[in-house]
C-alpha cells in the first residue's frame, strides 16, 4: 500500500512539472485538482489568455500537446498568393481564408514563447502585388484629375454629367475656357450655368422644375438627378433656375410626378432609392400610385439587352435598391428579393464572359467578345466593372476575377493617357477605380486622412498652372466623341 502511495505522488508530480514547462495545458478535467491544489492563481503569458480570469481559464481551455500544435482560436489572417494572373497556380490570386477558427481558447505559453493574436478589428497586411495595384490605381486617379480638365466652354452638360459622377463631388470644372478658374462640377450643374451655351433645367408653366432629354444634355429621364445621387450629393443641396431657388428635393418631387409605366424608369430608380425611405409612396402627375418596389417591378419587366450602355446603368438601379435595404437594416424580400435574384444571375453572366486579360465582353451580355478599340473595350469594363462594384459582396470584392478587372482597367488608362477618350465612358472608368479604392484600399489609410478625391482638390491647388500645359488638356478641349445616339 505504501509502494502504491509512493508510484502515485510521484506520478502527480511528474504531472505537475509536466504543466509548468508548458507541455500540457489545462484540460477541464484537471482544471478541479488543480484549483484544489492552490494553483488557481496560474497567470497565462498571452495577452488574450491575460483577459481571463482563472476560473475562465479552468472551463475554456482545451488538453492539447504545445509541442505538436496549437488550437486555432481566432481568424488566421486573410492572405493573397499568386499575380494578378491567372497562370500563378491553384490560388489564381485568390484571396485565401484560413480554415474554420476552433470554439475554445488557446493553451497557456511559456514566457519566452512569442505568439500574435491579432484583433478582430485588425486588417491583414497588405501583399506586394496589392500595394502596386493600389498605386497603380492612385497615380491613374490622380494624373487624370490633375491633367485632364473640363471646361464650360467647350464641354456640354451631358459630359460635365458624367465628370461629375467620375469624382463626384469633389469634381472640378474650369469656367468659361480652359484656363478659366475651377469650380466644383456639381455646383456649376445644380445652379444651371451654361455648359457649351446650353441649359438643363427650365421652369415649365406652373413654375415647377423639368429637366431636358436631348443631345448633349440628359441622355435619359431622372439622369441628372441619378448622378447626384451616384455622387451622393445632399437633399438639401440648393438649385437655382434663373431667379428662382429650390434644392435637389425639388428635382426629386419632379421625378416621383413623372414616373409612368412601360417607360424607362432606370435614373429614377437609381436616385429615388438613394434619397427616398424604402417604404415611401406617392402619386404621379395622372393619379396612378407608386413605390419603390413598383418601380423595381416595372424595370424588370423591361430587357437588358438593349437597354442603356448594354444595360448595366438598368442593373445599377435593381442593384443599389436592394443593396441600400441590406445598408438600412431591412429585409431584402418581395420586389427586392427578386431584384436581387435577378442581379445575381447577371454577375455570374458578367464573369463568366470576362476576357482572360481581366476585360469584360465587349459585346456586353449578347457574349463573348474581345475588340481591339480601346474605346469600347474602356466603355464595356468601366461599366460592367462599376456595377459589379456596386452589387459585390465583400467576398465577391476581393475576388481576383474583380481584382483582374481593376489591374486591366487601370492599366488601359495609364497606358493611354495621351488618348482623347470620349468623357462620357471615361467618367465611367475612372468611377469604377474610385469605387475599387474606396472599398478594398481606403479602410488601409490612416484615420482623418478624408477621401482621395478629396485630397486630389488639395494636390490641384498647390500646382497652379500645370493644367495648361498639358497635352491631354488640349485634347479633352475637344468635344467629346458619342456613340450614334448620344447617350448614356
Amino acid at each position: 500500500m505504501q509502494l502504491g502511495l509512493l508510484v502515485s505522488g510521484l506520478r502527480n508530480q511528474i504531472r505537475f512539472l509536466l504543466l509548468l514547462s508548458g507541455f500540457y495545458a489545462i484540460s477541464p478535467g484537471m482544471s478541479e485538482r488543480i484549483a484544489l491544489a492552490g494553483l488557481a492563481s496560474f497567470e497565462p503569458v498571452s495577452t488574450l489568455d491575460a483577459q481571463i480570469t482563472p476560473s475562465e481559464q479552468a472551463i475554456d481551455i482545451t488538453f492539447v500537446n504545445l509541442r505538436q500544435r496549437e488550437p486555432e482560436t481566432h481568424p488566421r489572417p486573410i492572405t493573397v498568393s499568386g499575380t494578378l494572373t491567372r497562370e500563378t497556380g491553384a490560388a489564381n490570386g485568390e484571396y485565401q481564408a484560413a480554415s474554420k477558427p476552433a470554439d475554445k481558447q488557446p493553451a497557456p505559453q511559456r514566457e519566452n514563447a512569442k505568439a500574435e493574436f491579432p484583433t478582430a478589428h485588425k486588417l491583414p497586411p497588405l501583399t506586394q502585388q496589392q500595394l502596386r495595384l493600389r498605386k497603380k490605381i492612385r497615380r491613374v486617379l490622380a494624373d487624370y484629375y490633375t491633367h485632364r480638365s473640363l471646361n464650360t466652354r467647350d464641354h456640354g452638360p451631358w459630359e460635365l454629367m458624367h465628370w461629375a459622377l467620375a469624382y463626384e463631388v469633389h469634381s472640378q470644372v474650369l469656367q468659361g475656357s480652359p484656363r478659366g478658374k475651377p469650380i466644383t462640377t456639381v455646383g456649376w450643374l445644380c445652379f444651371n450655368q451654361p455648359a457649351r451655351r446650353r441649359r438643363m433645367m427650365y421652369l415649365n408653366d406652373d413654375g415647377q422644375i423639368r429637366v431636358r432629354v436631348a443631345p448633349a444634355l440628359q441622355g435619359h429621364h431622372g439622369q441628372l438627378l441619378s448622378i447626384l445621387a451616384q455622387s451622393s450629393v445632399h437633399s438639401e443641396y440648393p438649385i437655382r433656375i434663373g431667379d428662382q431657388s429650390f434644392t435637389v428635393a425639388d428635382l426629386i418631387e419632379m421625378e416621383k410626378q413623372t414616373c409612368y409605366p412601360r417607360t424607362e424608369l432606370t435614373f429614377k430608380l437609381i436616385s429615388l432609392s438613394h434619397y427616398l425611405d424604402s417604404d415611401a409612396q406617392w402619386v404621379n402627375s395622372q393619379g396612378m400610385a407608386w413605390n419603390i418596389p413598383r418601380l423595381i417591378r416595372e424595370e424588370l419587366r423591361q430587357p437588358i439587352r438593349g437597354a442603356a450602355c448594354g444595360g448595366t446603368h438598368r442593373l445599377d438601379g435593381l442593384t443599389r435598391a436592394y443593396q441600400v435595404r441590406h445598408k438600412r437594416h431591412e429585409p431584402v424580400d418581395g420586389a427586392y428579393l427578386e431584384a436581387q435574384k435577378f442581379v445575381q444571375n447577371y454577375q455570374r453572366q458578367a464573369y463568366r464572359l470576362q476576357n482572360s486579360d481581366g476585360s469584360f465582353s465587349t459585346e456586353w451580355f449578347r457574349g463573348r467578345g474581345a475588340e481591339e478599340d480601346i474605346d469600347r473595350r474602356l466603355k464595356t469594363t468601366g461599366h460592367t466593372l462599376e456595377w459589379l462594384l456596386y452589387a459585390a459582396t465583400e467576398k465577391e470584392l476581393h475576388h481576383w476575377r474583380t481584382t483582374r478587372a481593376a489591374n486591366y482597367l487601370a492599366n488601359l488608362l495609364n497606358e493611354n493617357r495621351n488618348h482623347t477618350w470620349d468623357n462620357g465612358i471615361l467618367g465611367h472608368g475612372i468611377h469604377a477605380l474610385l469605387l475599387y479604392d474606396r472599398q478594398v484600399f481606403s479602410k488601409y489609410d490612416p484615420p482623418k486622412t478624408g477621401p482621395l478625391a478629396g485630397k486630389l482638390v488639395e494636390n490641384r491647388q498647390r500646382q497652379p498652372g500645370v493644367k495648361s500645359r498639358s497635352k491631354r488638356t488640349q485634347q479633352a478641349r475637344k468635344p467629346a466623341r458619342r456613340g450614334k445616339s448620344g447617350k448614356g
